[in-house]
C-alpha cells in the first residue's frame, strides 16, 4: 500500500465528502495503487451485493470484467490518468448475482504534478431504462419482421440474438416452440453452429418446464435430461447451467419455452420474471402468426365482402413486379367519412362505399400497370408504375373521380379521400413501402378535406419519437419528472411584472430534454395530458404557498388546461380542493384554455366560465388567432385575458399582419378583455404594440422561460 502523506488524507477526506453528499452510489480508488478501493457507500454495496470488507483493496476494475467492455476499460483508464471526467454506461459484475448495467460518472483527482492521485466514481443503476429500450427495439424488430414477412426461423434467431447481446454474450438463447404435432422446435442465434431443431416428441424435461408456473433452474447441464444435441451446444458456447421458462400466449396456453444457458447463477428475482413475460409475448405473437399466416395462404384471393383482390392478393403481384425491378408507387386511399357511414348505415354500407370507390379507380385506370386490392376495413391499396411526374398529378385525377356522390342505400353520399404515397425501387422494398405509404396516411388524415400525403424521412422519425415518447410518459408522470418553468408577462408601459405563465417541462433520465410540441399533443392523444395539467398546477400552488408562508408578495399565475380536462367532469371540484389544500386565493390562478374551446360544447363551455368565474378564477384565451375561433361565440364567454399568437407578433412589421393584430386587440378592447401579445423578441415590437393599444406582453425580450429558483431571486430582489 502506498504511505498517504497529510495532503493525501485531505484529499481523500474531501473526496469522501462529495461521495456522501451523492444521492447515488460511490466508490473511491487508488489511481496509483493498482486502482485499489479505499472506500464505497451502502448504496454501491446494495448494488454490487458486495460488502464494504469485501471490496477494499480489490481492483476495482475487475469489477467491470465483461470480454466485450475491454476496450471501454482501457479508454477509462487513459482517460483517469489524464485527469479526464468520463461518464458513460457500462455491465458491471456483482457478487453471486448477475451483473447489472451501470451508469458511472469517473472523477479523477490530480496532485500537484498533475498526476492522478484517486478517483471518485458514481454509479447508478440503469438496468430498468435499459431494460425499457432493450424490449422497445426488440418490439420494433419483431414487427418489422413481421410485416416483411419473415419466416418464423428469422423471428425466432432475433430474439436469441437480442438476448445475447443484452446480456454481453453471458448467455446463450435458445427457443423451443410447441408444433401441432406435439413436437418441439429449437432455434438459436449461432448459425454457424447449424440447426438444433428437434422432431421427435416432447422431452420429459422440458414437458416439465412447460407444465411449471415459475421457472426451473439447473446448475449442471450434463445430469439433466434434455436432448444430447442441446448439450452438445451448451459445451461449445461454454455455459454449464441453464434457466428454463415456460411461454404462454395470451389464453395462458404453454407454446414452448425459453432455454437461458449460462455460467453465473441468476437472481431469481422480478426483473427476469418480468422481462421473460414480455418477450415471451412477443414469441406467442410471432408463432401465433406463423400458424394464421399458414391459414391465410391456403385463403383464396379475393376480399369475399367487396370482390376485391385482397391484400395477399396485392402483396404476391408486386412480389412479381419487384423481382422484375420494375419502380413505381404505393397509394393507400381512405374515405373520411368511412366510420360515420358505418356507424349511420352498418357494415354492409362501408363495403359498398369500397366497392364503389374501387370501381371508379378500375374504370379510369391510366395505366396498364395499375393494380387497385382492399387494403384494411376501411382503405384500399394501389400499384402503379409510372413516373415521379405522373404520381404529383395523381392527386388530381383522385379529386375529379370522387366529385360525383356515391349512392349508399337510396341515399347520395359526399366523400373525401385521404390518401398516403410512397415509392417503391431498387432501394426500397415494396414491404417498405406499404408502410411508408401507410404512415403518410395517417398525416393526411390529420388534413381537412380530399389531402394526399406523400411520405418523407421525417415523418417516419416523427412516428418513432411519438411512440418512443409514449412508453416512457406513464412512467414519467408516476414519478414526477414533469416540471414547470414561469416566464413573466409584462406591463408593456412600466415593464414591471403583470403575472407568470407556467410552462410544462420534461426532462427524461432516458430521453433527456423533451419538448413541450412533442409530448403534450402525445399525452393528449394518450388521455394523460389531464395528469400533466394537474401536476403543473400542483406544482405552481406548491410555490405559491411557500411564498404565502413566507410572507412574500403573490403574483398571478397563468396555467394551461386541456379541452380533454376543460369539459372533465370534476375538472372544477378537483382544482377548487387542489387550492383549498394549499390555502391559494382563486384570484391568484389564470386558467388558459385555445380559443375553439366554445365550438366543442358551447353551452357546456359557457356555465364552466361563468362557474370558474364564481369562484373568483380567471381565464384567457391562448393562442388567438390560430384555431378555429367562432367570434359570436367569444364574445358570448366571459374571458378576461385574450393571447395574440406568437406567430402575428413575430410578422407585426408586415402590413397584413399588422391589420390583424389591430383588429385583435381592437376585438380584446371592445369585449373587456385584456390584450396579450405572446413571443415580444425586439424594441420595436414593442412600440408597435404600444401605438396598437396592447397593454401586457411576454417574450424574451423582457424574460426567457426560468425556474422557480430564478423566478424568486427577480420577485425578491
Amino acid at each position: 500500500m502506498r504511505k498517504v502523506t497529510q495532503r493525501n488524507d485531505y484529499l481523500l477526506a474531501s473526496i469522501y465528502r462529495l461521495g456522501k453528499n451523492s444521492k447515488n452510489g460511490y466508490v473511491v480508488f487508488d489511481a496509483k495503487a493498482n486502482y485499489s478501493v479505499l472506500d464505497c457507500n451502502n448504496s454501491f454495496c446494495e448494488m454490487t451485493n458486495y460488502s464494504t470488507e469485501q471490496l477494499k483493496g480489490i481492483d476495482y476494475f475487475s469489477l467491470l470484467s465483461q470480454e466485450a467492455q475491454i476496450a471501454d476499460v482501457e479508454m477509462i483508464k487513459e482517460k483517469i490518468c489524464n485527469g479526464t471526467m468520463i461518464h458513460m454506461e457500462l455491465y458491471h459484475d456483482s457478487y453471486n448475482r448477475p451483473p447489472f448495467w451501470a451508469e458511472i460518472q469517473v472523477l479523477p483527482f490530480q496532485n500537484e504534478k498533475s498526476e492522478t492521485e484517486y478517483v471518485l466514481l458514481l454509479v447508478k443503476d440503469v438496468t430498468y431504462y435499459r431494460t425499457e429500450e432493450f424490449i422497445m427495439h426488440l418490439e420494433k424488430a419483431m414487427y418489422e419482421a413481421i410485416e416483411k414477412d419473415n419466416s418464423f426461423e428469422k423471428k425466432m434467431h432475433i430474439i436469441c440474438s437480442a438476448l445475447d447481446d443484452f446480456f454481453m454474450q453471458n448467455v446463450s438463447s435458445m427457443v423451443l416452440t410447441k408444433e401441432d404435432t406435439n413436437q418441439l422446435l429449437a432455434f438459436n442465434a449461432h448459425t454457424k453452429v447449424g440447426k438444433i431443431q428437434i422432431f421427435n416428441e416432447n422431452n420429459k424435461f422440458y414437458s416439465t418446464v412447460m407444465q411449471a408456473n415459475d421457472f426451473i433452474i439447473v446448475e449442471d447441464l450434463t445430469v439433466v435430461d434434455i436432448p444430447k444435441a442441446h448439450k452438445e451446444f451448451a459445451a461449445l458456447m461454454g455455459k454449464r447451467s441453464g434457466w428454463f421458462v415456460p411461454i404462454r400466449n395470451q389464453q395462458q396456453h404453454c407454446i414452448g419455452l425459453f432455454a437461458i444457458l449460462y455460467n453465473a447463477h441468476p437472481n431469481k428475482g422480478d426483473f427476469f420474471v418480468g422481462l421473460f413475460q414480455k418477450i415471451a409475448a412477443l414469441v406467442a405473437l410471432a408463432h401465433t402468426y406463423s400458424k394464421t399466416q399458414k391459414q391465410i395462404l391456403d385463403l383464396a384471393y379475393t376480399d369475399l365482402t367487396t370482390g376485391l383482390p385482397n391484400r395477399h392478393s396485392f402483396l404476391n403481384t408486386l412480389e412479381k413486379v419487384e423481382n422484375q425491378g420494375q419502380e413505381g408507387f404505393i397509394y393507400i386511399l381512405k374515405p373520411s367519412e368511412f366510420n360515420q357511414i358505418v356507424e349511420l348505415y352498418g357494415r354492409e354500407a362501408g363495403d359498398e362505399l369500397l366497392r364503389q370507390v374501387a370501381r371508379r379507380f378500375v374504370e379510369n385506370k391510366n395505366e396498364k400497370n395499375e393494380y387497385i386490392a382492399r387494403f384494411t376495413s376501411s382503405s384500399l391499396i394501389i400499384s402503379r408504375m409510372v413516373s415521379h411526374e405522373d404520381m404529383m398529378n395523381y392527386g388530381v385525377h383522385i379529386k375529379d373521380l370522387i366529385q360525383k356522390p356515391f349512392i349508399i342505400g337510396d341515399k347520395q353520399i359526399y366523400i373525401t379521400l385521404k390518401t398516403g404515397i410512397a415509392p417503391f425501387n431498387k432501394d426500397i422494398k415494396i414491404a417498405d413501402a406499404i408502410r411508408f405509404a401507410d404512415s403518410a396516411l395517417s398525416f393526411a388524415s390529420k388534413k381537412p378535406g380530399t389531402h394526399t400525403e406523400t411520405f418523407t424521412k421525417e415523418q417516419n422519425e416523427q412516428l418513432e419519437q411519438q411512440m418512443t415518447v409514449l412508453n416512457h410518459l406513464s412512467y414519467a408522470l408516476k414519478n414526477r419528472e414533469i416540471t414547470v418553468n414561469l416566464q413573466p408577462k409584462v406591463d408593456l408601459r412600466t415593464g414591471e411584472i403583470q403575472s407568470i405563465e407556467a410552462l410544462a417541462r420534461w426532462i427524461s433520465p432516458t430521453l433527456g430534454f423533451v419538448s413541450p410540441d412533442v409530448f403534450i399533443p402525445v399525452a393528449e392523444n394518450a388521455g394523460k395530458v389531464r395528469e400533466i395539467d394537474l401536476q403543473i398546477l400542483e406544482i405552481v400552488l406548491q410555490w405559491l404557498s411557500q411564498r404565502k408562508r413566507a410572507g412574500k408578495d403573490l403574483v398571478k399565475v397563468a396555467v394551461n388546461i386541456s379541452p380533454d380536462h376543460f369539459y372533465h367532469p370534476g375538472f372544477i371540484n378537483t382544482i377548487v380542493e387542489l387550492l383549498r389544500k394549499y390555502e391559494i386565493n382563486p384570484t391568484y390562478i389564470i386558467l388558459e384554455v385555445t380559443e375553439n374551446i366554445g365550438l366543442v360544447d358551447f353551452q357546456t363551455a359557457l356555465m364552466i366560465i361563468r362557474e370558474l368565474n364564481n369562484y373568483g378564477f380567471k381565464t384567457s384565451v391562448d393562442d388567438f388567432g390560430m384555431g378555429f375561433s367562432s367570434l359570436s361565440y367569444l364574445q358570448k364567454l366571459p374571458f378576461e385575458e385574450l393571447k395574440i399568437d406568437r406567430s402575428f407578433i413575430n410578422g407585426i412589421e408586415e402590413a397584413g399582419t399588422l391589420a390583424i393584430v389591430r383588429s385583435i386587440i381592437q376585438l380584446a378592447l371592445n369585449l373587456g378583455m385584456t390584450s396579450v401579445a405572446e413571443g415580444i423578441e425586439s424594441e420595436e415590437q414593442v412600440e408597435i404594440l404600444r401605438t396598437l393599444g396592447c397593454k401586457v406582453g411576454q417574450g424574451y425580450y423582457y424574460y426567457k422561460p426560468m425556474t422557480i429558483e430564478q423566478l424568486d431571486g427577480i420577485l425578491d430582489g
